[in-house]
């Protein structure tokens, strides 16, 4: 079973990466620069250029989500693909809700729209892949 959760811990981060940037690249990029939450000099100073990008650490932050969302979807008993949908989805909705309008309300990062946005695309790729981590826990159970 740990095998199975580490197992599932990798490949969900690597799911959960893979998602979320490919969302951003094709749909969020664009959709930011077009609902800007403040002027384009603050927009240059708040985001790194891709080439000045911190490696490490979106790995760090990839694992740590891969395995958020491996152990939430274990504890919740959840070994379908789904079952984990349902329990990703919640899990999603909720993180993301609390997140984005969390920075909403203390920060300038995001315009209204840019949150309703994120949260949906955000949320959608916890979702798939909360049903990834739950299918390859399901796995331990039947070996």
């Amino acid at each position: 079973m740990k095998r199975y959760f580490f197992i599932s811990g990798i490949i969900t981060s690597a799911v959960n990466l893979t998602l979320q940037s490919s969302i951003y690249f094709i749909f969020l990029k664009k959709f930011y620069a077009s609902h800007p939450a403040g002027s384009d000099e603050y927009m240059e100073q708040l985001n790194r250029p891709p080439e000045e990008l911190v490696i490490w650490a979106l790995l760090v932050s990839a694992l740590a989500f891969g395995f958020f969302i491996t152990t939430t979807i274990k504890w919740s008993g959840a070994r379908s693909f789904s079952s984990g949908l349902k329990y990703g989805f919640i899990l999603g909705v909720l993180f993301w809700t609390a997140m984005n309008f969390g920075l909403y309300s203390a920060q300038n990062i995001f315009s209204l729209p840019s949150v309703l946005v994120d949260l949906l695309c955000s949320a959608f790729s916890m979702t798939i892949s909360g049903a990834v981590s739950a299918w390859i826990l399901g796995k331990a159970n039947s070996d």
